[in-house]
C-alpha cells in the first residue's frame, strides 16, 4: 500500500469529529434546513427515548455484551444494538466521546471499534456484516426541558464478520493495521455527506448523556456566578 494512501485515510479518520461538528443544529438552522424549535423538539424526543428505562427491552446477552464493551473502552456509550436476520446485518449505534486527556483520537477510535467487534462476536453469530455507527452527541437547549441531546452520525464502519474475526486473531494491531483494512476494501468507512440525525429506537441504558448534562449544568452555574 502506498504511504500516501495511508496518510489520506488517517486524515479522513481525523475528520470524524469535524463531520459531527459540521452537522450541528446551529448550522442547519442558519442554512434553512431546520428551525430552532424543530431541532429542539427533535432533540427532546430523542433524549427522552435515550434516557428512558431500557430494562427488559432487549436480549440480556446483548445488554451484557454492551456493558463489557463500554467498561473496556471508557470512551463509548452504546445506545442501540440491532440484529437483522433478514439482511444478515448486525448494527451497533454508539456515542464516541474520548476524554479530554486523550492525545490521539484516531487511536481511541480504533480501540473503540475493535473492542466493539470483539465484544459483539458472539451476539453477532449468524450475521454476515457487522456495522458500527459512530454518533457524536450535541447539547441543544429547549424551553421546557433544559438541555437535551441529539446524536449525529459521524461515521459508519462496516465489515464482513469473518474479516473482523481474522483481524482480531492477529492482535496486537496498530492504527496502521486498521487503516490497511480500509485501504484493502475489507472495512468500509463512510462519512455522511449530509447531516444524518440519529432517529433509532434505543435499547440500551445510556449514561454518558447524564454525565454531559451534569457537566453542562456546572458550566452554566459557574458562568452565571461570574
Amino acid at each position: 500500500m502506498k504511504i500516501s494512501l495511508r496518510v489520506y485515510l488517517l486524515l479522513a479518520l481525523s475528520l470524524v469529529f469535524a463531520a459531527g461538528c459540521s452537522s450541528l443544529p446551529g448550522l442547519r438552522v442558519l442554512t434553512g434546513q431546520e428551525t430552532v424549535d424543530t431541532i429542539a423538539d427533535q432533540s427532546a424526543i430523542v433524549s427522552d427515548m435515550v434516557m428512558a428505562d431500557k430494562s427488559g427491552t432487549t436480549d440480556p446477552s446483548l445488554l451484557a455484551a454492551a456493558d463489557r464493551v463500554e467498561a473496556a473502552s471508557g470512551a463509548v456509550d452504546i445506545i442501540e444494538i440491532r440484529k437483522d436476520p433478514a439482511a444478515d446485518l448486525f448494527t451497533v449505534y454508539l456515542l464516541f466521546q474520548p476524554s479530554a486527556e486523550t492525545q490521539d483520537t484516531n487511536e481511541a477510535l480504533r480501540r473503540a471499534v475493535e473492542l466493539t467487534w470483539q465484544g459483539m462476536l458472539q451476539p453477532s453469530e449468524g450475521s454476515d456484516i457487522m456495522s458500527i455507527k459512530i454518533l457524536v452527541p450535541q447539547a441543544v437547549p429547549t424551553l421546557d426541558k433544559g438541555p437535551s441531546f441529539v446524536g449525529f452520525v459521524a461515521a459508519t464502519f462496516d465489515i464482513a464478520r469473518p474479516d473482523a474475526v481474522a483481524y482480531l486473531s492477529h492482535r496486537p494491531n496498530t492504527i496502521a493495521d486498521f487503516v490497511d483494512l480500509i485501504a484493502q476494501g475489507r472495512l468500509a468507512y463512510v462519512q455522511p455527506t449530509d447531516s444524518e440525525f440519529y432517529e433509532g429506537q434505543p435499547n440500551h441504558p445510556v449514561f454518558m448523556l447524564a454525565q454531559m448534562e451534569a457537566e453542562l449544568a456546572v458550566q452554566q452555574s459557574s458562568a452565571a456566578t461570574q
